[in-house]
């Protein structure tokens, strides 16, 4: 262990309870900056230092990557290397390596992709013109007005592991509801108020408990309002009394239901016909993934057994915010327990992930099933304690917290900081202009003052919100970093590039041509393209010259067209226009992070050689016209010298000295419209209590409770008083509900918006201030590159190419050689895995992943001649002989492994399993493999690869077989000996010490 008596030394009472808690169920409630990722790293360190648990043993998941990248590092400091062998995922990460380990019990194949946004949209819309007219979610005015509603509440519904038949059930339920609780209804909602409404109230709610055949759902939902009333909830934050509010409660509970009802009905009937289109298609969403493995789980108890035995103690972060088909994967692995080492940590004051009402929900379930009380981490080792005091006194208006509902729980936070605090600052501003001036002018005095950028963050509602401050930000030369996405079809770039493919597409758009001469990679002489654009032929001879080139070019372009598949034409006119070379000599690497997904989307579309130029450009518009983002990955992550902008809801585990939260104004926080205009059942949830709450602000004020909670020294809440257009601006609600002791309101200089106009004008002189090349290229490699033998070798053979291809990741086409070695390696791979396959099979399998390979008519003919009679030479001479016990493809991609803390990875084409726990390592060879022996040397490529696999698998700790030795399988004859060549070879430990 490196620090790990150390770091428990500094643990508190609270935290060393959890840390030594070892075995059995354990529950952590930990408030914001509690430091529960070192509670976490410290029992799993703990586990290690007093038990004989395997590293491997130990599966620990969380929410997002974020919180895994930052777990495994905290780790990487207490225990050293040995984190590395810790199981740590996210949900659908480890759902992911399930389903690779085991691909024969998934319905999950090469052929099976993601449905993408679009293409969701596109079926929903397909179905919902299906509808008979007068269906409800098919309003006369306007078809679609459901379309995202019903996604949305798809995807809840997936979440939620509710299945078509589970939801028929939930929704069947309701009706008989409805039909029997009429008369009680009608009983709660005469009652007035008198002596007697308290127990009128209690025995109508009783009434509707007693109702025959009542849901387990619904009747857990009226149980909920009853311990809601007996513990206080509904005092709180309540003008009215509790009967009243308790009266109101259950009236909108029955009403809600009696509106909502027919809604579900017709979304039931467009959930079977999403999951059968999206089979129809060959798709799948995301949140499938999740519900593959539970069936699995269910039906292979073989294989369910496997990975309960594999884990000995679970650990779960972010507990509040996993969803219902998350815990069930967490059940069935438990299952196996009485009393299984299950540890979670959450907090539902900071649940903002999951769907309104369920902030409580994980919490409440696993106190009720476990009935054990739970750890509650007060003491904060981020903010002074004003700030605290300040978000206590906004969360504390909530009814549904966990505090209403446990006995004895007691959640105020109590801070470990000593200087002194500032109160909050409340800057009220008559426009958005002088807010924007306010925030840049005050972030340059505290970095002048030798504050670090990093430690100032600008927070808030949603991504569009910043838009109007990052140009004041510029103008201001601080450096900033925008952690979002970026949708590239924004991008001014990527629009020129746009345009040039519909000239391409449509010569006749003459439109489309002058944009193109307008074009930042063209760089035509401006005063010669108001000429053209005027049709006056006077043009400098150096713009002649362009047009000619690029009327040429033009030329050329359309046989392209014409004759290559779409990524070979576009990879053609990226060159040949000079767009490429433009992006590489861009000092900016957002623009090239832009092309370079953008050719992503191009070659995954292009994966059907059928598709068309066209079709690409319609997707586009398509995407446009629906708001639907084309995302690039931010480049950068946490800079040192950079501001950090980002969404409340990004900033969620982070923390920073000084906090910007903006546009904090009414209906944006808080009172804001409810945009869903389809509500999911009663049952959802088992506690479910969604619109029951009077307050419907619960949900946002945990996200500005949140908000507050990421500062560590001051927050800066700023709002304007008027739009643009000069209507009346109110601030938010939450803002009032800050304890008026602890604030500071700070009214701007009457000369601010003289100022603020003054700068709004100014010119941006370096618009790339915010990131750059060598930032871009160290974040790259420390975060999200990993090492293969393919980018050695690459290396060794050329710095300069390694450099290009693998780092900055130039669009490039596989040439038919590569296209023929892919095809070939799928074929083998369905062959090993289908042993008893015919030549046949074989040679309709190759012929289908050929033709996904994009080749040209006259390549693509040449290769299935060339690979039909490699395979058949192959089959005929190894079809009598194969090893019975194999598996295919094994990737050690998410097994994480490291070499002195560089991340490495490779992919196996075969593994053959030999007797005492020994194995083969293949990899298939598609060229001729006369003159190949240098390549088979210890100094040689293919002797390199197989010493680097036997490294991977020697680091591999949940990889128990032993590397016998490594076979290199030419599957195409030797000329000179006219048979198939099959070279075993023995890597000795040298060997891999030599790497």
């Amino acid at each position: 262990m490196t620090d790990f008596n150390t770091e428990y030394q500094k643990l508190n009472e609270k935290q060393r309870h959890a840390v030594d808690t070892i075995d059995g169920p354990v529950m952590v409630i930990a408030g914001a900056g509690t430091g529960k990722t070192q509670t976490i790293a410290l029992r799993i360190a703990n586990i290690l230092t007093k038990t004989q648990t395997n590293p491997s043993s130990i599966l620990c998941l969380t929410f997002t990557d974020t919180g895994v990248n930052a777990m495994r590092s905290r780790l990487i400091k207490i225990i050293g290397p040995t984190a590395y062998s810790v199981h740590l995922h996210t949900f659908h990460s480890f759902c992911n390596e399930i389903i690779l380990s085991h691909p024969e019990n998934f319905i999950i194949s090469h052929d099976l992709q993601p449905a993408d946004e679009l293409e969701k949209l596109e079926i929903i819309n397909s179905l919902i013109d299906k509808l008979p007219d007068g269906a409800i979610l098919k309003p006369w005015g306007d078809h679609y007005f459901y379309q995202r509603d019903i996604i949305s509440s798809l995807q809840t519904l997936k979440r939620e592991n509710i299945s078509p038949q589970n939801f028929l059930s939930l929704i069947s339920n309701q009706k008989l509801f409805i039909e029997k609780s009429a008369e009680i209804y009608q009983n709660l909602k005469s009652l007035r108020v008198s002596k007697s409404l308290e127990s009128n109230v209690l025995a109508n709610l009783n009434s509707l408990l007693n109702i025959k055949d009542l849901s387990t759902s619904l009747k857990t939902s009226l149980i909920y309002h009853q311990n809601l009333f007996d513990s206080g909830g509904y005092n709180v934050g309540a003008a009215k009394s509790p009967s009243i509010n308790l009266k109101n409660s259950l009236l909108k509970f029955i009403e809600n239901l009696v509106k909502d009802t027919p809604k579900q009905s017709e979304l039931l009937d467009l959930y079977r016909g999403y999951n059968d289109e999206l089979q129809a298609r060959g798709r799948y969403d995301f949140d499938d993934m999740i519900l593959f493995v539970i069936d699995a789980f269910k039906k292979d108890t073989n294989l369910l057994r496997q990975y309960q035995e594999l884990y000995q103690y679970f650990l779960v972060d972010e507990f509040q915010d996993t969803n219902s088909a998350q815990n069930e994967i967490l059940n069935l692995l438990c299952s196996y327990y009485d009393n299984p080492n299950i540890f979670v940590v959450g907090d539902d004051d900071q649940s903002i992930f999951r769907f309104q009402g369920a902030s409580i929900e994980n919490i409440f379930d696993f106190y009720k099933k476990y009935k054990i009380k739970p750890i509650v981490l007060q003491n904060n080792y981020r903010s002074h304690q004003l700030i605290l005091d300040s978000s206590t006194s906004v969360i504390i208006k909530n009814q549904n917290r966990i505090a209403n509902f446990i006995k004895d729980i007691d959640k105020s936070l109590k801070s470990n900081m000593t200087f002194d605090p500032d109160p909050i600052n409340i800057i009220p501003v008559t426009s958005v202009l002088e807010e924007n001036y306010f925030v840049s002018q005050k972030i340059k005095k505290l970095i002048d003052t030798g504050v670090k950028p990093s430690e100032i963050a600008i927070l808030y509602r949603n991504n569009n919100d910043i838009e109007d401050l990052v140009s004041i930000l510029k103008i201001n030369k601080i450096n900033f970093y925008l952690q979002s996405d970026q949708n590239i079809l924004n991008s001014r770039h990527i629009q020129q590039l746009i345009y040039l493919l519909k000239f391409i597409n449509d010569p006749t758009k003459t439109d489309f041509f002058y944009h193109i001469l307008a074009s930042d990679y063209v760089n035509f002489n401006s005063l010669d393209l108001l000429k053209k654009v005027r049709n006056i032929d006077d043009l400098s001879l150096n713009s002649k010259i362009k047009l000619r080139n690029i009327d040429r070019r033009l030329s050329l372009a359309r046989k392209w067209l014409e004759n290559d598949n779409l990524d070979r034409f576009f990879n053609k006119v990226i060159r040949k226009f000079k767009f490429l070379d433009y992006c590489l000599k861009s000092k900016d690497p957002q623009i090239l992070n832009h092309l370079l997904t953008f050719h992503q989307e191009l070659k995954r579309l292009s994966l059907d050689q059928k598709y068309t130029l066209d079709q690409l450009l319609l997707r586009l518009d398509s995407l446009s016209d629906n708001n639907i983002s084309l995302a690039a990955p931010p480049l950068t992550e946490n800079l040192d010298n950079s501001v950090q902008l980002l969404t409340v809801h990004r900033a969620k585990g982070l923390e920073f000295e000084y906090v910007f939260l903006i546009k904090v104004n009414d209906k944006k926080w808080g009172n804001n419209r409810n945009m869903s205009h389809l509500s999911l059942p009663s049952g959802i949830l088992k506690y479910d209590i969604v619109g029951n709450i009077s307050d419907q602000n619960e949900d946002e004020r945990r996200l500005f409770y949140v908000a507050l909670t990421r500062a560590k020294k001051q927050i800066y809440i700023s709002y304007s008083t008027k739009t643009d257009t000069n209507r009346e601006l109110t601030p938010s609600v939450f803002i009032s509900e800050i304890d008026p002791k602890l604030i500071e309101t700070i009214n701007v200089p009457t000369d601010t918006q003289v100022k603020a106009l003054s700068q709004f004008f100014s010119k941006v002189e370096n618009e790339n201030i915010d990131v750059d090349y060598k930032k871009y290229l160290t974040n790259f490699l420390t975060t999200k590159y990993q090492f293969n033998v393919t980018h050695l070798n690459s290396y060794l053979r050329c710095p300069f190419c390694f450099y290009h291809q693998t780092i900055l990741r130039i669009p490039a086409v596989k040439d038919k050689f590569s296209s023929l070695g892919t095809a070939i390696h799928n074929t083998l791979s369905f062959y090993f895995n289908n042993q008893s396959s015919s030549l046949n099979s074989l040679i309709q399998n190759f012929t289908q992943s050929l033709y996904k390979e994009g080749l040209n008519k006259k390549d693509f003919d040449e290769s299935l001649f060339r690979g039909t009679n490699i395979l058949t030479d192959y089959f005929n001479q190894h079809s009598d002989n194969l090893c019975q016990k194999i598996k295919t493809d094994y990737d050690f991609k998410s097994a994480n492994l490291h070499l002195n803390n560089i991340p490495i990875t490779g992919k196996i084409d075969l593994i053959e399993y030999l007797e005492n726990n020994k194995i083969n390592v293949v990899d298939f060879k598609t060229g001729n493999p006369d003159g190949k022996y240098k390549e088979l040397s210890p100094d040689g490529d293919y002797f390199r690869q197989l010493a680097f696999y036997k490294l991977l698998i020697s680091l591999d700790t949940s990889f128990s077989p032993h590397f016998n030795s490594g076979i290199i399988d030419f599957v195409q004859k030797s000329k000179q000996k006219n048979t198939l060549i099959r070279k075993e070879i023995v890597i000795n430990p040298e060997h891999v010490e030599g790497l």
